[in-house]
């Protein structure tokens, strides 16, 4: 018992507290000006309820199978006719309490004045939205009624919260705060969030400045309204181009004239807004640039077709210059954005196909494609390629009569004619060591012409290093080796990875190359035997290779077709 009436005298306290500020209130303009708003989105917000229920209502209607069609079509009628009335109800709110309606700068003292306007335009229609609502009940709709009355509780609650709210305003008094407060007008809680409310806009009002100063093209048939926004925007820093018409403005857009975003008109003589929208939308969405209606049309029909066609906003004209500078700011803020992540993701491209190449400089194209799908280890068996060894003679007397840079450049210049006939003839080049060049045929990818392949390069090879000048006065010679057999093939070492073959089909053709002789290309008998019907051979004989006993090799001079 004590503590409810501790609890009550503390609520007294309170509203005494509330009631005693409010009245200090009454010749602050700011606040009374704040306060009428309030009391403008209170009386406003059962209208909400009142659309925004019957809306649902209609869509759940439209899809209940078993309503009889003459039911349907009279609630299509009632919920219809509740949206209307609801909507001449805002406008009649908008127009007797919006802050162009007030003559003096005592709102509080005139509130009563524009509350008797208010119900004077909005009394037929308050009239007529209570007589339906009232005929929504289950004689009429037992259906609807019965489906839906939970919902259409909400509607009716919302028409009686309009009501009571307009009569409360249109009382011939002489409004304070705490008389707000008193009829419902205004709550303790609506009250208490004024001065944060008041605090967010004089921040936010002083912030409101261009951003993005940025290249605008601005669209309207009327050159007054063309000179107005021109200089307006120039002075928050943009850079202004101005089109009469639509076709102009399609000129400078198709013209890749520098644009960041559009203010388009919509009537305008010869092509409206809405076709230089619709045209130019999909090319104007590639670039970024948002488009912002600015019209003098403002039917929620005409607003909601431009949104839908793609324009990022709409703007009503008298302009707002604060609300643009707002809406402006939000749309390049936008285009900012997504121009800084296209450019991250060219950036990113970049560097993936910069990553990809360098992959492909070190792996073959298969086996690199394998390396980025899947980490496990990477190695196949081959029943039968062609490998190529050659080897530059007397690498060590040439390279200690170069310096570091000369020799240098010289295998860089030498290696890379290789590696070009490699990729001309379909032969992968397996890696260098010194002086030594590797390369194979038939691995990674199957190939039935492999032995052919590598002839044809170690020829090649041969005539590259023929054609070269004397260095120092020696003549630069290479010896080159070809073996075919079976191999093991695959990436080894965690950094600095490699491609690689083993076994005994690689150490034979690296002797066919270290045994051969300096000018020539040998072969062995397995390589011969498919090449045969191809080649030229000059000499064979059986020689005794280091591992391997005698051996029959072959000395290839040229291709017979």
């Amino acid at each position: 018992m004590r503590l409810t009436l501790l609890l009550e005298s503390l609520d007294q306290q309170i509203s005494r507290n509330v009631t005693e500020e409010l009245r200090l209130m009454d010749n602050d303009f700011k606040s009374m000006e704040l306060i009428v708003g309030k009391v403008r989105h209170n009386l406003k917000t059962p209208i909400n309820i009142l659309t925004g229920f019957s809306e649902l209502i209609l869509e759940e209607v439209e899809d209940l199978e078993e309503l009889p069609e003459s039911e349907r079509i009279a609630i299509e009628e009632a919920f219809s006719l509740v949206s209307k009335y609801g909507t001449q109800v805002l406008t009649a709110i908008e127009k007797a309490l919006s802050p162009e309606s007030f003559l003096t700068d005592d709102w509080l003292s005139e509130l009563s004045v524009q509350g008797t306007k208010l119900c004077q335009e909005a009394g037929v229609a308050l009239s007529e939205l209570s007589s339906t609502l009232n005929a929504l009940n289950s004689d009429y709709f037992p259906t609807l009624m019965e489906g839906f009355e939970a919902d259409v509780d909400k509607v009716k609650v919302g028409g009686a919260q309009l009501k009571k709210g307009i009569e409360a305003i249109s009382q011939s008094v002489d409004f304070t705060p705490a008389a707000l407060l008193e009829v419902g007008l205004l709550s303790q809680s609506d009250y208490e969030s004024l001065d944060t409310y008041s605090d967010f806009l004089e921040t936010e009002t002083s912030e409101l400045k261009t951003r993005f100063p940025s290249s605008i093209l601005i669209v309207d048939d009327n050159p007054a309204n063309l000179e107005i926004l021109e200089r307006k925007l120039r002075a928050e820093g943009h850079s202004i181009t101005r089109a009469s018409s639509g076709e102009e403005a399609e000129g400078y857009i198709n013209a890749d004239h520098p644009i960041d975003l559009i203010l388009l008109d919509i009537l305008m003589p010869g092509i409206s807004g809405y076709e230089v929208l619709a045209r130019n939308i999909e090319a104007l969405r590639e670039r970024n640039v948002p488009v912002l209606m600015v019209s003098s049309l403002g039917e929620q029909e005409t607003v909601y077709k431009c949104l839908e066609m793609g324009a990022q906003d709409y703007i009503t004209k008298p302009i707002n210059y604060m609300i643009l500078t707002a809406r402006m700011n939000s749309a390049l803020e936008r285009k900012y954005l997504l121009d800084k992540e296209e450019a991250y993701i060219k950036q990113i491209e970049a560097e993936k196909e910069r990553s990809d190449h360098l992959l492909l400089n070190i792996l073959p194209e298969s086996i690199a494609g394998r390396m980025k799908q899947d980490d496990s280890v990477i190695a196949e068996a081959f029943d039968s390629c062609s490998i190529l060894f050659a080897d530059i003679c007397g690498f060590t007397k040439l390279a200690s009569s170069l310096d570091a840079s000369e020799l240098v450049q010289f295998l860089n210049g030498l290696f890379s004619i290789f590696d070009d006939l490699c990729d001309q003839l379909g032969v992968e080049k397996i890696k260098t060591i010194g002086d030594n060049y590797m390369a194979a045929a038939g691995v990674p990818l199957v190939d039935p012409d492999h032995a052919k392949k590598c002839v044809q390069l170690g020829l090649k090879m041969l005539e590259v290093v023929d054609s070269l000048p004397e260095i120092r006065e020696q003549k630069v010679q290479m010896r080159v080796g070809i073996h075919s057999g079976p191999v093991v093939a695959g990436v080894i070492g965690k950094r600095k990875f490699v491609f690689d073959l083993w076994g005994d089909t690689v150490n034979v053709a690296q002797r066919m190359e270290s045994h051969g002789t300096a000018g020539s290309l040998q072969v062995s008998d397995s390589t011969l035997e498919l090449v045969r019907d191809c080649v030229v051979v000059t000499s064979s004989e059986r020689r005794e290779i280091k591992g391997k006993g005698l051996m029959s090799t072959h000395l290839i001079d040229k291709l017979s077709n």
